[in-house]
């Protein structure tokens, strides 16, 4: 908008000028406004071959195949952290749609994901047990949060979503799928 203001403004105030003649009339606005005009007839073409550009990128549709990350930290109930087996499952069907392995004292992972809906769960290697990603997690993992319920990951094409951190393993056996 900042660029487009002397034209905006040039164009008022010619208009102006037309409509109150006795103000000085075309010529007087003219000379009030010095380089003005002089800078709206040589500037406009310019500035306004950024314009197809700019409306193309904004017009053009988000790349649906372009792969989102989820990402966030790891935990586990000890003075360590284990390696692990990070997984995304698509809600509506349960089947693995990314995983990662992480190393021993490992505290963040980052998954490529195709745009959709997800759970995540963390599962110790060499096997035993699960985290999740559960409405336990934002309630502080306190004695308090009893849900232990998984909470849908919403991912964009091309989005990152952060702070999705499966650090729930307070849950009762047999709440995460088994690891795949």
């Amino acid at each position: 908008m900042r660029r487009f203001f002397p034209i905006l403004a040039g164009f008022v105030l010619v208009g102006l000028a037309c409509a109150c003649p006795n103000v000085g009339g075309i010529q007087g606005t003219l000379e009030a406004m010095g380089g003005t005009v002089g800078y709206m007839l040589t500037e406009a073409p310019a500035l306004l071959s950024d314009l197809p550009g700019t409306l193309e990128a904004q017009m053009t549709p988000p790349d649906l195949s372009a792969p989102g990350i989820i990402r966030g930290k790891l935990s586990y109930p000890s003075d360590f952290i284990p390696a692990q087996r990070v997984v995304a499952f698509r809600t509506a069907t349960m089947e693995v749609e990314a995983d990662v392995t992480t190393a021993d004292g490992q505290g963040e992972y980052a998954l490529s994901v195709g745009a959709g809906e997800y759970y995540v769960v963390a599962y110790k290697l060499p096997g035993g047990s699960a985290a999740g990603y559960t409405q336990a997690v934002p309630c502080g993992l306190l004695a308090s949060c009893t849900d232990h319920s998984l909470i849908p990951v919403f991912v964009d094409a091309g989005a990152v979503v952060d702070n999705i951190n499966p650090q729930d393993w307070y849950a009762p056996p047999g709440t995460f799928p088994p690891m795949p």
